[in-house]
C-alpha cells in the first residue's frame, strides 16, 4: 500500500509530494544483491538493514539514549553482518558527505576518522549512493568509519569550486533538499549520534532534517570552500546560518565568506598525515629515473583535480609561451588526469602533450613517492579554494608556488616556504620559476616549508582541535 508525504516547506520553495514505499520487514532474506534486496536481519526485533539504500533501521533506537551504542557495522559490502549494541559512552559522530569522487573533501575527512579516539568517538559517515562511489567508501571504511549509502544524499552547491552556474543545477539543488532533509530525519532518528558534522555546507539540508528530529543534537559545517558572494550563494550561506550551530573553517578566507553570524566559528587547517613529514631524501634519483625525470631536471609538480577552477590549462599555455626564456632545467608535470578524458581534460592534455616542458600522469594514490621525487608542488588555481597538495608538498620539505588567491595565500609564507604569481603576468611567473631552480633557494625554501607545516597541518594538534569541539558541543548542548 502507498501513502503520500506530505514534505516540509522551506522559506523560499515549496517541495513537491513524495510518494514513499512503506518498509515491512520481509518473511525471509532475499539476495541482498538484487535490486531492492533485503539483507539479512540480525535477531528479531533487531536492525534491519535495506541493501537498496543501505539504510539502518533500528527497531528500538528511540528507546535507547545516545551515547550508550555503538553501531558496529552498515557496510553495504557486508550485508549479512548485524549491527550490534555494546555499552560504553562512547560519542557517535554522524558525518554527511557530498561526493563520490576522490579529492581533498574524502582525504580530508578519511584522515580526521582515522585519527579520532575511538575509546571516546565512534564515526558513522552517510554518504551518496551512486555507482563508482567504491573509492570512496573504501577511503572511510579503511579509515575505520561505518558507512551508509543513501540515494537521496545530493548537495546543494554554492562555493567557489563548486558554483551551480546553470538553471537546470539550481532547479536540481531546490529539489534535492527536501530529499537530504528528510533522509538526515530519518537516519538522526534511526542511529541517534550524539553530533552531527556535515563535511561542506552544500550538505545544509542535512542539519535542517537533523534538528526536525531532534532539535537538541549540535550541528557542526566544515567550510571547505568559499560560498559564493552572489544572490545564489546567499541563499546557501543564511540556509548554514539558519542550520548550522557550528562552523570548523580549513582557511580564514573561507570562514569570512560565511559573513557576519551569531554562530560561532572558527579556524582548522586541514591536517597532513604524519608519514609525510617522514618522506625520506634517500632513493630520489631512483624514483627520479622511474618517472623519466632526469637528474638535473627541477620538476614542479601538480597534484590538483583537472578542473577548470584548477587552471591547469592557462599555466600550460603560459609554461608554452615563456619556453625561449626557462631555464632550461624547469619541467612542468600534471597529475591527475583519466584515462578518458573529454572537454577541458582533454584540450588540457592535448596543450601539455604538444609542451615540450610539461607531462601528464594519471591520478596517483600514494603521493609519497612523487612528492619525494618532485621539487617544487604547484597550484596555479584561477578561483580562490584551498590546496591540499601544497601543505602536503611543505610537510615533505617541497616549496610551493601558487597564484595569489586568499586561500592559497594562506598556504604559505611568501619568499620563505614558498612564492606566489598573478597568472596575467608572465614575467611574475617567469620570476618564479627561476628563483625556485637555484638549488640553495630551493632547498632553503623546503625546510623552512617543512617547519611551517609542522606548525600549521600536522594531524595531531588539528585533530585535537576537533575533538575538544565534539566535547564542548556534547556538553554545552545546542
Amino acid at each position: 500500500m502507498r501513502k503520500k508525504v506530505q514534505l516540509h516547506r522551506c522559506a523560499w520553495f515549496t517541495a513537491i509530494p513524495v510518494t514513499l514505499q512503506p518498509i515491512s520487514r520481509p518473511p525471509q532474506p532475499i539476495d541482498p544483491t538484487s535490486p531492492g534486496g533485503w539483507a539479512k536481519s540480525s535477531a528479531a526485533g533487531g536492525p534491519i538493514l535495506c541493501r537498496r539504500s543501505v539504510r539502518l533501521f533500528d527497531l528500538h533506537a528511540r528507546q535507547i539514549p545516545r551515547g550508550v551504542m555503538n553501531i558496529s557495522d552498515a557496510r553495504s559490502r557486508n550485508p549479512d553482518r548485524s549491527i550490534v549494541a555494546t555499552p560504553g559512552m562512547v560519542k557517535k559522530i554522524l558525518f554527511f558527505h557530498h561526493a563520490t569522487a576522490l579529492g581533498g573533501a574524502p582525504k580530508s575527512l578519511a584522515l580526521l576518522i582515522k585519527s579520532l579516539d575511538r575509546k571516546e568517538f565512534s564515526p558513522i559517515v552517510a554518504m551518496p549512493l551512486r555507482p563508482g562511489n567504491s573509492g570512496v567508501r573504501q577511503l572511510f571504511e579503511d579509515a575505520g568509519a561505518e558507512v551508509i549509502e543513501e540515494r537521496d544524499i545530493r548537495p546543494f552547491h554554492g562555493s567557489t569550486v563548486a558554483p551551480c552556474k546553470d538553471v537546470k543545477s539550481r532547479i536540481h539543488a531546490i529539489l534535492s533538499f527536501p530529499l537530504l532533509a528528510r533522509c538526515a530525519r530519518k537516519l538522526v532518528r534511526d542511529i541517534r549520534p550524539d553530533i552531527v558534522h556535515l563535511n561542506s555546507t552544500c550538505m545544509v539540508a542535512a542539519a535542517k532534517g537533523a534538528h526536525d528530529a531532534d532539535p537538541s543534537i549540535p550541528v557542526i559545517a566544515h567550510v571547505r570552500e568559499p560560498i559564493l558572494h552572489n544572490w545564489w550563494g546567499n541563499i546557501l550561506r543564511n540556509l548554514n546560518k539558519k542550520h548550522v550551530d557550528q562552523f570548523v573553517a580549513i582557511d580564514k578566507a573561507g570562514l569570512d565568506s560565511i559573513g557576519a553570524s551569531a554562530t560561532p566559528g572558527s579556524v582548522v587547517y586541514n591536517s597532513v598525515d604524519s608519514s609525510l613529514f617522514r618522506t625520506p631524501d634517500e632513493g630520489v634519483a631512483e624514483l627520479r629515473r622511474k618517472f623519466g625525470w632526469g637528474d638535473g631536471d627541477v620538476i614542479f609538480l601538480s597534484l590538483s583535480r583537472i578542473a577548470e577552477s584548477n587552471g591547469i590549462l592557462p599555466f600550460v599555455q603560459a609554461v608554452n609561451s615563456l619556453e625561449a626564456n626557462l631555464p632550461e632545467c624547469a619541467r612542468f608535470v600534471f597529475a591527475g588526469f583519466g584515462k578518458n578524458e573529454e572537454g577541458y581534460g582533454k584540450a588540457a592534455l592535448e596543450a601539455i602533450n604538444a609542451s615540450r616542458r610539461c607531462s601528464a600522469m594519471p591520478f596517483i594514490d600514494d603521493i609519497a613517492p612523487v612528492l619525494t621525487a618532485s621539487d617544487v608542488v604547484i597550484a596555479p588555481f584561477l578561483t580562490s579554494h584551498s590546496a591540499r597538495c601544497i601543505f602536503e608538498g611543505a610537510s615533505a620539505g617541497r616549496p610551493g608556488l601558487v597564484t595569489r588567491l586568499p586561500n592559497l595565500l594562506e598556504l604559505i609564507e611568501e619568499g620563505r616556504t614558498g612564492l606566489s604569481f598573478e597568472m596575467s603576468s608572465s614575467a611574475g611567473l617567469l620570476e618564479a620559476i627561476e628563483k625556485l631552480c637555484r638549488r640553495d633557494t630551493r632547498l632553503d625554501m623546503g625546510r623552512s616549508a617543512r617547519q611551517f607545516a609542522m606548525a600549521r597541518f600536522h594531524i595531531d594538534q588539528n585533530v585535537a582541535a576537533i575533538q575538544k569541539l565534539y566535547r564542548d558541543l556534547s556538553e554545552s548542548g545546542r
